[in-house]
């Protein structure tokens, strides 16, 4: 992986956390795999099943109501932003500079040691250090990393390539986490269900990119969409 797309991943999880919040505050809606067409190999009694889960999380059903939130991206939100944090406190202490000392043995009324002070001051405080302590958040952590990756001017000194690849393994990983909970990454799972065709082949479904999503058979290679009868291979 180059520097710059472990960068753009990183622009990409800054980008798009809102986007996942807002996602967390909503009742989860859809599922994956999708059930498609496939439903109809199911036996009777795992029909009667799926329909004692859906009156179960019925709005007006009896008992506890799920959660108002999804608790699923609450926990890939905490995941990314642990790994984001835990990176840029990692990368920082090896790569940020100290500030300046500002011992002259003089006090305020030379204006030499002011002067230090207040530049000792002024980098103490300047915005591109990387916070050890207070509030951090994964879209901060994303920004000082990708800048890192870019060399952008600083009390810093350069990445060297250990650190580009420790950087970029956590660039891969949030952003992926990020964007199959988003659905902009196309997945891939088993169907415990055998293929209705005579192969009996193992089923697979892939979707969750915003694409349709497609059963396929891996021994026949039939497939069936969303819109198809299951016996209506392609």
């Amino acid at each position: 992986m180059t520097t710059a797309h472990a960068a753009d991943q990183l622009d990409t999880i800054t980008e798009r956390w809102t986007t996942l919040a807002d996602r967390a505050g909503d009742r989860p809606t859809t599922t994956w795999p999708p059930a498609m067409g496939i439903t109809r190999l199911l036996s009777e009694q795992e029909r009667q099943e799926q329909a004692a889960e859906r009156l179960d999380t019925a709005p007006d059903a009896p008992g506890p109501r799920p959660a108002p939130v999804d608790v699923n991206i609450l926990d890939v939100m905490t995941t990314i932003e642990t790994g984001l944090l835990e990176a840029a406190d990692a990368i920082a202490e090896r790569v940020q500079r100290p500030g300046y000392r500002a011992q002259t043995g003089r006090g305020w009324t030379d204006e030499a040691h002011r002067e230090i002070a207040l530049l000792a001051m002024k980098d103490a405080a300047d915005p591109r250090r990387w916070k050890l302590t207070g509030q951090r958040t994964a879209p901060d952590a994303a920004e000082w990393l990708a800048q890192r990756l870019r060399d952008q001017p600083g009390p810093f000194r350069p990445l060297n390539e250990t650190e580009r690849e420790l950087v970029a393994a956590v660039a891969a990983t949030a952003a992926e986490l990020l964007q199959r909970t988003l659905g902009d990454a196309r997945q891939r799972t088993d169907i415990p269900h055998p293929c209705p065709m005579p192969c009996g082949g193992q089923l697979v479904v892939e979707g969750g990119d915003g694409q349709p999503p497609v059963v396929l058979c891996e021994d026949c290679g039939r497939t069936w969409r969303e819109t198809e009868a299951p016996g209506d291979a392609a």
